[in-house]
């Protein structure tokens, strides 16, 4: 009996003597990086406009989380409203504006749109702010509005007319615009 308490007590302290185990964890999450830019108030991507004054045509949501920065870009297809007839292009001059209470950088001012091939500042404009912002990465709001009440172009052509607002010929006039938003 002596033997097995003596045996007892070497497992015993065996058992005890053991070192301790320790474990490591490392914990890994992943943020996608997104940049985009979304229509808010017009679900099917028309809207229709009064020819007149300013108006507010499109609310927008701007997010982008990319630790450079983030890019706006705003092109228009057409740089006025246009209808073609038998063809013939009748066209109806407009400023184009975006305002964003929420950071200035996104701003564009009244411009008078042009005819072109994404020409900066006649059919294309571009804004960024660089470095990340939670506020942008949260989204923030732009508003998109156009003023038809500005000068008729006076630059007509053979197969293209130019006409204030309140005095273009009957039928509907269209504009395309587009909205990009990209890391810097």
């Amino acid at each position: 009996m002596k033997g097995l308490i003596i045996a007892s007590a070497a497992i015993a302290a065996g058992i005890v003597a053991v070192p301790a185990s320790a474990e490591t964890l490392n914990v890994q999450g992943v943020v996608a990086p997104y940049c985009n830019v979304n229509l808010t108030n017009v679900s099917s991507g028309t809207a229709s406009v009064a020819m007149a004054g300013v108006q507010t045509v499109a609310n927008l949501r701007l997010s982008c989380n990319a630790v450079s920065g983030t890019k706006f870009i705003l092109r228009t297809q057409n740089g006025d409203l246009l209808q073609t007839i038998n063809g013939m292009e009748h066209r109806i001059n407009y400023d184009v504006s975006v305002d964003s209470a929420s950071d200035s950088a996104f701003n564009i001012p009244a411009h008078d749109t042009f005819p072109g091939s994404n020409t900066e500042d006649r059919n294309q404009f571009t804004r960024s702010n660089s470095g990340y912002t939670q506020a942008v990465a949260n989204g923030i709001p732009l508003v998109l509005s156009m003023n038809l009440n500005v000068a008729v172009d006076p630059n007509n052509t053979p197969t293209s007319r130019n006409y204030p607002a309140n005095a273009a010929p009957a039928g509907t006039y269209a504009e395309v615009f587009s909205f990009t938003a990209t890391s810097v």
